[in-house]
């Protein structure tokens, strides 16, 4: 009867271990600010300059930022009307929305870009014909404290984007 008890109890220890997820959890959200154009045109580019929040008490650094729709495949051009090229900028950066072939000043690879508090997003768009999707969403792969994360972050911007001829 010992015996029964102490495998039933190793059992339930074995079975809640392994229903644990063994992946740190990290406190803190990613929150971006919106844009909504309603006169972007197909075969234009853009800059698109926005704020971009983490919230946790460490800093996040950012290894990649991605448009994603669905079961998380890549958006792109040929499929979605959109080409892009993310980058960090300075929380001073005027927000907008400017013309691809206008200078918006500095600008740094996301890769590496460290993030605590808000700052700013620079999304450099070249648009075919877009339509809004409902599905499309931001993949953030980042580091905290040397640890690595990855998130997908509703964006409307992204969202509700199209063109007049999209």
């Amino acid at each position: 009867m010992k015996t029964l008890k102490i495998a039933s109890i190793t059992f339930m220890f074995l079975l809640l271990a392994a229903c644990s997820s063994t992946e740190e959890s990290i406190d803190g959200e990613f929150m971006f600010g919106n844009m909504y154009g309603d006169s972007l045109e197909a075969n234009e580019s853009y800059y698109i300059v926005l704020p971009f929040e983490w919230t946790g008490e460490e800093p996040a650094v950012i290894t990649s930022v991605e448009l994603v729709k669905g079961n998380e495949e890549p958006v792109t051009l040929g499929e979605d009307g959109i080409e892009y090229e993310f980058f960090g900028a300075d929380p001073l950066k005027q927000v907008g929305l400017y013309s691809g072939d206008r200078s918006i000043g500095d600008v740094v690879d996301i890769n590496g870009f460290e993030l605590q508090g808000e700052s700013r997003i620079v999304a450099e768009v070249r648009l075919g014909d877009v339509t809004e999707d409902e599905s499309r969403s931001a993949k953030i792969n980042f580091t905290v404290n040397e640890e690595e994360y990855q998130r997908v972050v509703e964006w409307d911007t992204f969202k509700e984007m199209s063109t007049n001829n999209g």
